[in-house]
C-alpha cells in the first residue's frame, strides 16, 4: 500500500446495525470536539493541568501507537517512508490536526531519527482557547502524545515529539519537534515526565495529602493538650480549642498512658480554653476522670464555663467522682492539699 491509497473513508467498517466502527480489527469511535473541550475543563478543573497533561498525552500515545499497530497488520507498505507517513495521514483524515512535514530524517541502523514540521487547525489549541484563553505552555498534549506512540512503535524506540509553537499560546501556528528520547536536551523534560506519570496517580496524591493533614492535625493537638508535671506526682493538662469526640479520645489515652509512665497521683484538667462541648464529649470527661481513677490518680476539672457546667449536669454526673473547682490555681492548692493530707 501507498501513502497516497491511505482513504480512511474506505478503510472505516461501519456497522450501524450493531453501533461499531471497525479499523481493522480494532473498534474506533467518533466524539464531538466540543464534547472534549468539556472533558479537557472539567479534568482541569479536578485534577489539575500537571495530571491533565498527563493523562492527555498518555491518552494520545495509545492512540498513536494503537494507529501503527493496526495499520501494520492490515497493509503491506511499498515503502518505509510509506509506513511512517500513514501516521501524519491519520491524522489528517480523522480531523485531529493537518500535519505538514518540513523535516524528516530516520536511518534504522545508525539509530537516528528527526522529524520538524507544522501542524494547523489543532483541534487542542482551538478547544483550549476556547476554555481557558491563551496559555503560557504549549497546550496539543494529545497530539504530541499521538506523535511519540507512532514514531515509537514505527522505530522501535523511545522516540519524544515536543511542541516548539503553539497557536494555544498566540502562535499562527502549532509546530513540533520529533528526536530519539536519548537525543533530547531538557526542552523536553515537561514532555517526557507527562509520558512518564503512569505511576502517578491523583488517589495516591489525596492519600498522601490526607496523611500529611493527619500529622499535621496530630502535631497541632499536641501543641494545643500538652501534659506537663509542674510538681511531683502532678500533671497539668490545659486543654485549647475545639473539643470534640475524636479530639476527647485522642485526650483519654495521651493522658492515661502518661499517668502510667509518670505515676502521678494527681491530674489538673483545665478546660478554661474550650470552645464549646457536646453531650458525648462531656461525657468523654467523665470517663477520663474515672479511668485516672481506676489507675489511683485523682482529676480535677478547672475552668468550667456555665454552658459546660450545665452540659455535666444534664449527664448526671456526681460532684463525687468529678471534682470541679474555679481556675488552675484553685486545681493546684486542691492536689497540693490532697498530696500532703
Amino acid at each position: 500500500m501507498n501513502l497516497e491509497d491511505i482513504n480512511l473513508a474506505e478503510m472505516l467498517a461501519f456497522k450501524p446495525e450493531t453501533g461499531q466502527l471497525f479499523l481493522g480489527e480494532d473498534r474506533m469511535l467518533v466524539f464531538r470536539q466540543d464534547s472534549l473541550a468539556v472533558l479537557r475543563r472539567q479534568l482541569h478543573e479536578q485534577v489539575g493541568p500537571q495530571l491533565t497533561r498527563s493523562i492527555l498525552a498518555r491518552f494520545g500515545y495509545q492512540c498513536g501507537h494503537g494507529d501503527f499497530q493496526t495499520l501494520e497488520r492490515s497493509y503491506d507498505w511499498g515503502t518505509e517512508e510509506d509506513r511512517f507517513g500513514a501516521g501524519p495521514a491519520m491524522h489528517n483524515w480523522e480531523g485531529i490536526v493537518h500535519v505538514e512535514p518540513t523535516f524528516l530524517e530516520f536511518d534504522r541502523e545508525a539509530g537516528r531519527f528527526q522529524m520538524i514540521g507544522i501542524w494547523r487547525n489543532s483541534y487542542e489549541a482551538e478547544n483550549h482557547l476556547r476554555e481557558f484563553g491563551e496559555s503560557e505552555e504549549p497546550v496539543c498534549h494529545s497530539l504530541t502524545g499521538y506523535a511519540s506512540g507512532w514514531c515509537s512503535a514505527f522505530f522501535g524506540r523511545a522516540i519524544v515529539a515536543i511542541e516548539t509553537k503553539c497557536m494555544g499560546c498566540g502562535a499562527e501556528r502549532c509546530e513540533f519537534e520529533i528526536r530519539l528520547r536519548s537525543e533530547w536536551d531538557e526542552r523536553a523534560r515537561p514532555w517526557i515526565e507527562a509520558l512518564e506519570h503512569t505511576e502517578y496517580s491523583l488517589t495516591r496524591e489525596l492519600q498522601a495529602k490526607m496523611e500529611l493533614v493527619e500529622e499535621q492535625a496530630s502535631a497541632i493537638s499536641e501543641l494545643s493538650t500538652p501534659i506537663m508535671e509542674i510538681w511531683d506526682s502532678v500533671l497539668v493538662m490545659p486543654i485549647i480549642g475545639t473539643l470534640d469526640e475524636r479530639r476527647s479520645s485522642a485526650i483519654v489515652e495521651t493522658l492515661l498512658q502518661r499517668i502510667v509512665t509518670s505515676q502521678s497521683r494527681c491530674v489538673v484538667i483545665d478546660v478554661t480554653g474550650v470552645e464549646s462541648v457536646d453531650t458525648e464529649t462531656a461525657d468523654s470527661l467523665i470517663k477520663v476522670v474515672r479511668a485516672a481513677a481506676l489507675l489511683g490518680t485523682r482529676c480535677v476539672l478547672t475552668g468550667l464555663s456555665p454552658s459546660m457546667a450545665q452540659t455535666l449536669s444534664r449527664l448526671g454526673a456526681s460532684m463525687q467522682e468529678v471534682r470541679t473547682l474555679r481556675d488552675l490555681k484553685a486545681g493546684l492548692k486542691d492536689c497540693l492539699r490532697y498530696l500532703r493530707g
